[in-house]
């Protein structure tokens, strides 16, 4: 009961401290390099050398890859069928193909599921930011008619806290290692932050403004991503006989909101950053109701 009041609690002081302004502008970007420099480290840490890696573990990480690729193709149909801008295409692209994997994702799993959910969800988000990276920075340049380099995208993946995380991790895990149980309960300490200031950020970011215009795009976007696409992977995965944590957290990683990142890019490149905004938004507020439901549906 307490994960979800947390759920429930932290998105609301975000949204309040923002509106009333506790707190400054700048406070998400503070916040965020806390969580991607130190708390998502520690989770990555602390969780991946003690996995065990089987089959299964290939829906978490082939997961954003589909769910971007296929985004991809149908907001390309959609966009020659409705006569979109590219600024309207590229924020639709964005935005519904890449997952909210780790801010909204963590805590939402951890509170619907518990923390040994957060093994395969930090496989995901590695796989995520590889999408993002390799995948939805060139693509966001492409529809602000813009290039980029290949090099520069490498040395941005590597010079990624969290990837370098990952590097430790995997090494220890090939050699069966473990960290002493001092250093595990401080990466933990660390990793509990992640959560309620997640959520804080989250909520202290929610923009609501633009929402009623693009109700219908809204719409659209969330059945692709938060109902039709999870349904397929499980009718999927039941014609496949498999079924398990990681197959569950997979699927409930790709229904997952909106990346905040993607609205990002949408400023950055001019490509229709309300759109980007109102999906982001409602798509966060969704996957409080989605991601409960798939899981009570799916199961373990």
């Amino acid at each position: 009961m307490s994960a979800f009041l947390l759920l429930l609690l932290c998105p609301l002081l975000g949204w309040v401290s923002a509106r009333l302004k506790w707190m400054p502008e700048a406070s998400p970007s503070v916040i965020n390099a806390w969580l991607l420099r130190i708390a998502l480290p520690a989770v990555i840490l602390q969780q991946i050398p003690k996995l065990h890696f089987d089959s299964r573990m290939l829906l978490p990480a082939l997961g954003p890859v589909v769910l971007m690729l296929s985004t991809i193709a149908l907001m390309a149909v959609l966009a020659k069928r409705f006569n979109w801008d590219r600024g309207t295409q590229g924020a639709m692209t964005l935005c519904w193909g890449l997952g909210n994997t780790s801010f909204v994702a963590f805590p939402l799993l951890m509170a619907v599921i518990g923390p040994h959910a957060l093994g395969p969800a930090v496989i995901a988000d590695q796989a995520g930011f590889y999408c993002t990276t390799l995948i939805g920075l060139p693509l966001a340049a492409y529809f602000a008619g813009q290039r980029t380099k290949l090099l520069d995208l490498l040395i941005s993946v590597v010079r990624f806290v969290p990837v370098q995380a990952v590097a430790v991790a995997l090494v220890m895990k090939a050699f069966g290692l473990l960290w002493w149980p001092s250093v595990d309960g401080v990466l933990q300490r660390l990793a509990d932050t992640l959560s309620p200031l997640a959520l804080f950020s989250v909520g202290f970011q929610l923009q609501i403004g633009s929402i009623r215009r693009y109700l219908p795009l809204i719409g659209i976007g969330a059945l692709w991503k938060m109902l039709f696409l999870p349904a397929a992977m499980w009718m999927g995965a039941l014609a496949m006989g498999v079924h398990g944590l990681p197959i569950t957290v997979g699927i409930l990683q790709v229904g997952m909101a909106p990346m905040i990142t993607a609205g990002i890019f949408a400023k950055q490149y001019d490509l229709n950053p309300d759109l980007a905004n109102a999906l982001i938004s409602v798509g966060i507020g969704l996957s409080f109701l989605t991601i409960p439901f798939w899981y009570w549906a799916i199961g373990e």
